[in-house]
């Protein structure tokens, strides 16, 4: 696999659930302080402290607690697919994360440092390397071995569900589906439907057709549409912006942020199974394949 390729691998959001997020850049700022404390990794000149080293040491541990957090809470704000969130996304992101924290350390150093030359290029320069060379582990060695594991998770996991589905058809598979406007109400034959997705304040719904399939928009959300069929064991929400048609299901695959579903009849493109929503799935797609 190039590099290109690799860096496109679906990766997971992390950074929808802020208190999790907070938990995790306190227990690193722990980890960093240990670290440094112990191990004292980068040169020091104690008779520029102004502070006690101690103290500087908890400092440059604390500060990226809020840099990432406040860059975290725009992120989320601003991402609106997060299925289409890629290990090269997540690199990228978390490469501006450190650069700020080091920009934060360098602000920072006349209240540290007595030394004439704080505001000079050559510590700018100092204080984001040396927070890229701590966060280098994060960046080359977690984050492809987190997306390998994912992988062979998801992977393993699919080996044990069934092949093929067996051939059952509902004696009465249409669905009556009410909308906010009566007269836009309408008839949903399941034998026909792929999956809907969210699209804004509307849904778009999928249907197979003598010719392939076409779609269709409609002015509901995607919790009302699938509170409409919750009588139909077959129809599944499988992401937060998806729900899917068990029996339309060709093939399974896995990747870092679950799997992805390939549907008959739809060759232009897949749907996710988020990883929240695995455990169901597997459950509730045996189910129908018995």
């Amino acid at each position: 696999m190039n590099i290109e390729t690799y860096i496109k691998q679906p990766y997971p959001f992390y950074y929808e659930e802020l208190k999790k997020v907070l938990f995790i850049l306190c227990c690193l700022a722990i980890v960093s302080f240990l670290f440094t404390y112990l191990f004292e990794p980068f040169v020091v000149n104690v008779s520029e402290h102004k502070i006690n080293s101690l103290w500087i040491v908890v400092l440059h541990s604390v500060i990226p607690i809020p840099v990432a957090f406040v860059y975290v809470f725009f992120l989320k704000k601003s991402v609106k697919k997060i299925e289409n969130w890629t290990l090269g996304k997540e690199f990228l992101h978390l490469a501006v994360i450190l650069f700020l924290i080091g920009l934060a350390s360098f602000l920072i150093r006349d209240f540290i440092y007595t030394n004439p030359d704080n505001w000079s290029f050559r510590y700018l320069w100092e204080e984001i390397r040396n927070t890229f060379l701590v966060g280098s582990l994060l960046l080359i060695i977690i984050l492809p071995l987190n997306l390998e594991r994912l992988i062979y998770k998801h992977s393993s996991v699919l080996k044990k569900l069934p092949i093929q589905q067996q051939n059952t058809k509902e004696v009465n598979t249409i669905a009556q589906i009410q909308t906010p406007i009566i007269e836009e109400n309408f008839e949903l034959d399941l034998q026909t439907f792929l999956f809907a997705k969210v699209d804004g304040n509307y849904i778009e719904i999928f249907y197979t057709t003598s010719n392939g399939f076409e779609k269709h928009l409609k002015r509901l959300t995607l919790k009302e549409f699938y509170e409409q069929l919750s009588s139909f064991p077959f129809i599944f929400k499988v992401h937060r912006s998806y729900i899917v048609n068990l029996r339309a299901i060709e093939s399974i695959s896995g990747n870092a942020q679950g799997y992805v579903l390939r549907l008959k009849d739809y060759p232009q493109g897949t749907v996710p199974v988020s990883r929240s929503k695995i455990e169901d799935f597997n459950r509730f797609y045996s189910d129908i394949s018995k």
